[in-house]
């Protein structure tokens, strides 16, 4: 399919925008809630913040049908999703270029990543989400390691105002079955929710393509009196999955399977010592199971390598912090805080072979190490009745494995008096080497202890403008990164380890954004973002690193136009994603190749069949994926889903 996403610009910024539900923001502004969680220490006024933030409201989410949080992250400008084919292929996400595993990822403030940045969000779902929060840029000094690129902040419905609740069941393509369930309640001083949901399909594939997911929820806040308030939170995810691609995407193995799951707990208390001094604790706990399970296809099955494995990880982590926030005076604020942390891997499996000489099994080292990371930051925050703000803020880790690490922000925002907003920051940031690259000890697969962070340095401008009495929206972002010390993969010789840090990279761009709301029931919005990454160093003879070339799987250009509307009885949505031509790698011929663009297009919501006196409801749901049933792959080898349906329906109290 050709498409010509130079042109996008031009129409994005001169004709009528088409664009997102009611609920999303365009580039740096939040107009779902004034308070924004993730952009800082403590909870933070949004006009306050010089960084790109965007909030998305679970409650519009799911009434156009959305189910699954990496379907809506395609909403946000500068960020890609790629996923790999069939539901529950692992979904991984760019954020302005940058590696899969430089967002962090958190829920409920607790990080769900995997050591090292590693997340997979092909099962996160948006069951029981009050909204989510996307920070682009580097955020390490609030986060720590991992937020190089971007943070995004899944946050728990907190209840309140009276028990509701709400239920629903949908069924589709590829004989998929949903249900999901959630309730809330409170009061002023107390505040709960709970949620449920299940999905299953039978997947894309003619065989071993079966998908299981199952995931629980619940938050509890309370205020026993003005100056404090508590919270605790839970978040389950359980999930199976048959897949029968080899390492190319052929369909070839008839019992391959994966299974896995992860628990985030967390809490926090918050007490204010007079007028001006608040002070938080937080605590927060990940523990991250994964199985991997590829028995025999049949008695004869005993030939090449690894004809029958088995692997299991296990990774938990532990932290938490306490932070105080000081109001030296009504516009400035002073915050600091301490945290530490504990990350653990254990690793185990075996692999059964046969290159000719007769089978014979290999059992995997036990694998299994810790480390602990402390940190104390500080920053401080200008927020002026003048419509100028200001942020500065520095932070050190330090870590048993790789040592002390330092990062900065600093940032300014001005509302110009009957202009734009403007706003300008710098930041640094980091990731941690993972536990394999640091500590494996394998035949093909020996980690270095001396390995340092990949790090960035980032900055960015942008401005934003409100016409036509606050109807419209126009804004704008330019940003620029450097990557350096990327770790990669190089073959070698025992005892010489296998990873090592040899990379730098560049990723800049250009973010534009409109969005439009003409009446109060209806919302247009659209983006467009132009990048340009560049290899600046890299191993010879990597196809993944080449240098000069660009960084794998970023279009040059990608675009998003969305439209919505609610009326009395209904709430209806759609959506088009527009991705460029970008490179990436066939492992069948062992080439970089470049994968068409392409252009997808979605829609859903919903119709009230009835609606009675105290709030009952009964609606009709609808959601098709790839309505035009577009023919693409997002990585070479796994085609995309084709046309998806789901109908159902959905009842609240």
């Amino acid at each position: 399919m050709g498409i010509r996403l130079r042109v996008l610009p031009a129409l994005i910024l001169g004709c009528v925008p088409i664009g997102v539900a009611r609920g999303q923001v365009p580039a740096d502004t939040a107009v779902l809630a004034d308070i924004v969680v993730t952009g800082t220490p403590v909870p933070t006024r949004a006009g306050a913040i010089a960084a790109a933030v965007t909030v998305l409201s679970g409650d519009e989410l799911r009434a156009r049908g959305v189910r699954l949080v990496h379907d809506a992250l395609r909403e946000v400008p500068g960020l890609l999703v790629v996923s790999a084919g069939s539901f529950g292929g692992t979904t991984s996400l760019f954020a302005r270029g940058g590696e899969s595993n430089y967002v962090k990822v958190l829920v409920d403030g607790v990080p769900a990543n995997q050591p090292g940045g590693g997340f997979d969000f092909a099962t996160l779902s948006l069951s029981n989400v009050e909204r989510i929060e996307v920070v682009r840029g580097p955020a390490s000094v609030v986060h720590g390691s991992d937020a190089v690129s971007g943070v995004v902040h899944v946050i728990t419905r907190r209840g309140g105002g009276g028990v509701r609740g709400e239920a629903s069941v949908q069924a589709g393509t590829f004989g998929s079955l949903a249900a999901d369930a959630a309730a809330s309640g409170g009061n002023e001083g107390l505040g709960w929710s709970a949620g449920l949901g299940r999905f299953s399909t039978d997947g894309i594939y003619q065989f071993n393509s079966r998908f299981e997911s199952t995931v629980a929820s619940a938050a509890l806040g309370a205020r026993p009196d003005a100056a404090t308030s508590l919270s605790a939170t839970a978040r389950y995810d359980r999930n199976s999955y048959g897949f029968p691609t080899d390492g190319t995407g052929a369909p070839v193995d008839s019992n391959q399977q994966s299974s896995g799951s992860t628990l985030t707990l967390g809490g926090s208390a918050t007490r204010g010592l007079g007028d001006r001094v608040e002070v938080i604790a937080s605590v927060g706990v990940t523990e991250i199971r994964y199985d991997y399970d590829d028995a025999m296809d049949s008695a004869g099955d005993t030939s090449g390598f690894g004809f029958a494995s088995r692997r299991r990880s296990e990774v938990g982590r532990i932290g938490g912090g306490i932070r105080g926030r000081y109001r030296a005076e009504p516009s400035l604020t002073v915050i600091g805080g301490l945290e530490v942390e504990r990350l653990r891997e254990r690793q185990t499996g075996w692999a059964s072979s046969n290159f000719g000489g007769g089978p014979f099994t290999e059992e995997q080292l036990p694998f299994a190490a810790s480390r602990v990371n402390g940190a104390a930051f500080a920053q401080v925050t200008l927020d002026h009745a003048t419509g100028l703000a200001a942020t500065g803020g520095v932070r050190h880790d330090q870590d048993e494995a790789f040592g002390g690490f330092t990062t900065v922000r600093a940032g300014v925002a001005w509302r110009l008096p009957g202009g734009p907003r403007v706003r300008a920051s710098f930041g640094t940031a980091f990731k941690a080497p993972n536990f394999s690259e640091s500590f494996a000890d394998s035949p093909f697969e020996r980690g270095d202890r001396g390995l340092r962070p990949e790090r960035t340095r980032s900055w960015e401008v942008g401005a934003e403008q409100l016409l036509a009495g606050g109807t419209l929206q126009l804004a704008a972002a330019w940003f620029d990164q450097r990557f350096r010390n990327l770790i990669q993969y190089v073959a070698s010789e025992p005892p010489a380890p296998t990873y090592v840090n040899l990379g730098e990279a560049t990723a800049r761009g250009l973010e534009l954004s409109v969005s439009l709301r003409p009446v109060g029931a209806v919302a247009f919005t659209a983006s467009y973002t132009r990048l340009w990454t560049e290899v600046t160093e890299a191993p010879g003879g990597s196809l993944e690193f080449l240098a000069g070339g660009p960084l794998l799987r970023r279009p040059a250009a990608s675009a998003r136009v969305d439209a919505s509307v609610r009326l009395a009885r209904v709430a209806f949505g759609a959506g088009v994603t527009a991705l460029g031509a970008r490179d990436d790698i066939d492992f069948t011929r062992f080439e970089r190749v470049s994968l068409p663009a392409h252009a997808t297009l979605d829609a859903g919501g919903e119709l009230d069949l009835l609606e009675g006196n105290g709030g009952r409801r009964l609606a009709l749901l609808v959601r098709v994926e790839n309505a035009l049933d577009a023919d693409y792959e997002t990585v070479v080898g796994y085609p995309a889903r084709g046309r998806t349906l789901f109908l159902g329906v959905r009842a609240g109290l």
